[in-house]
């Protein structure tokens, strides 16, 4: 099967025999032979990187290499315990990710350091996590996807990394030109591609394109380009990425733009920042591009160990035209959410300071947040959303804080696992020898503690300070919460 994939793969590169020598072909074919290693980023919100990383190092015995391009980002190049079944990785404590697909959100230099940022095709939410890293936070991103089929992926993996200042919606992408006119700062569009980048796995095997099915995605591609770059700010960035190195999909889309809007847009030289030397083409298969395609960024695999990627970083420098059109409106009271009474925002701030000794108050100033309810339902909300987007309809948003019941907070596993690194309170250790079977989901029975059971939710941890979720303390137990959700 190897053999028949590594014979495909050669006809396939055929066609690239303009740009790569007969040795730049044997090497990427004989790169295939060898595992795409794991790429893994720690996440911000809940850890810092390099204390992180040697940690998990120790723990389970990896041998990691940095990545010069994100600081946060590294390569697990020998693993005895595999990086995606850690409690770790459930608690989104950090993400697995190839390499190359880190390279597109570090290519963005974040002024205003709390940017409006359009994600425009963001699911899985691999990306849309790493804008998150990127701002800490602070800004705001509307994570959107085009396929309805996608969304719960995408939810799931934003839900489990904590974000909160992120609202997750389901349009196609190519309307938000016409939308929101000149509204981001920043606009990440990893179009929708045919995959071929040269580098297959069990995942995604390598399959044949055909001139056809490439002419459909650029055609696509630039729409959605266009569209991104109309509801991009003047002096606003863009990256326009893909996991293909089909010029057809790349440098062809990023040129038919520099055509139409010479005067307005400016491709930044991202190539000399990398150690291996791999510019865009500036031309393919008989056609000539802009010359300035040379400062985008091919990542092929024999150069790089990772998949092949492009990128390219773009600055909006001059107005694009636009024909206005209103986006989908909802009445926001439609929602359910209300904002919180000053009664009860008073209420919960004093429960979580007296429970964990966390300053609530602080975070929603610092993190220009808003508290609301639906029913007996807490959640954090953006308050930029509240400001610029409240009548656009989304599929999620914010952060479950908890549910109020009675005059108590029951917190939910959201808060626990976002903020529990900042608790000074409220919290229990268990002993190494229960890890193992909290892990597993089972309840810790006769817990050493000094605390009076009564029913309280806690931060369970283990020696080493690690976040391993939330747990009930009730007499003579402690309820394992780890795969519930509070609301």
């Amino acid at each position: 099967m190897a053999g028949m994939t590594n014979e495909k793969l050669h006809e396939g590169l055929q066609r690239f025999s303009g740009v790569l020598t007969e040795k730049d072909i044997s090497q990427i074919l004989t790169i295939q032979e060898q595992p795409l290693p794991t790429g893994i980023r720690i996440n911000r919100l809940k850890a810092e990187p390099a204390e992180a990383i040697e940690a998990l190092s120790a723990r389970y015995c990896w041998q990691v290499k940095p990545l010069s391009f994100c600081d946060n980002g590294w390569v697990i190049t020998q693993a005895d315990a595999s990086p995606g079944t850690t409690i770790e990785h459930r608690l989104g404590q950090y993400y697995l990710q190839d390499a190359a697909s880190m390279v597109p959100v570090s290519l963005f230099d974040l002024h205003p350091p709390h940017p409006l940022t359009l994600d425009m095709a963001a699911s899985p939410g691999g990306k849309t996590t790493h804008l998150i890293d990127r701002s800490l936070d602070k800004g705001f991103i509307l994570a959107n996807d085009a396929s309805r089929s996608r969304i719960p992926a995408l939810r799931s993996v934003l839900s489990t990394w904590s974000g909160i200042n992120l609202a997750v919606t389901n349009y196609p992408g190519e309307a938000f030109g016409n939308w929101y006119p000149e509204t981001f700062d920043l606009v990440l569009l990893d179009a929708p591609c045919s995959m071929e980048n040269f580098r297959p796995t069990p995942n995604h095997p390598y399959r044949e394109t055909t001139v056809d099915e490439r002419s459909r995605l650029q055609e696509r591609q630039i729409q959605l380009l266009t569209s991104g770059l109309q509801c991009l700010k003047v002096g606003g960035q863009l990256v326009y990425a893909t996991c293909s190195l089909a010029p057809e999909e790349n440098e062809a889309v990023v040129d038919a733009l520099l055509h139409a809007y010479s005067d307005a847009i400016k491709i930044v030289n991202v190539a000399e920042n990398f150690e291996f030397k791999a510019p865009g083409l500036t031309g393919f298969a008989g056609q000539a591009f802009n010359p300035d395609l040379v400062n985008t960024l091919r990542l092929w695999p024999h150069l790089t160990g990772m998949s092949g990627f492009f990128c390219a970083l773009i600055i909006k420098t001059s107005h694009i035209p636009t024909q206005s059109e209103s986006p989908p409106i909802r009445d926001f009271s439609r929602t359910d959410l209300e904002k919180t009474s000053e009664n009860i925002q008073r209420d919960v701030i004093e429960q979580i300071a007296t429970n964990f000794g966390m300053d609530l108050k602080g975070i929603l100033l610092d993190y220009d947040l808003e508290l609301y309810k639906r029913h007996d339902q807490l959640f954090l909300i953006p308050g930029h959303y509240l400001r610029h987007f409240i009548t656009l309809p989304y599929e999620y948003i914010g952060l479950p804080l908890g549910r109020w019941v009675g005059n108590s907070l029951e917190p939910s596993h959201e808060f626990i696992s976002r903020f529990g690194r900042q608790f000074a309170k409220g919290i229990i250790q268990i002993r190494e020898a229960e890890v193992p079977q909290w892990i597993a989901g089972r309840d810790i029975r006769h817990p050493e503690t000094d605390l009076t059971p009564k029913g309280q939710y806690l931060l369970v941890t283990d020696r080493q300070g690690r976040n391993l979720g939330m747990g009930k303390l009730l007499p003579k137990r402690l309820r394992n919460m780890l795969l519930r959700q509070s609301v």
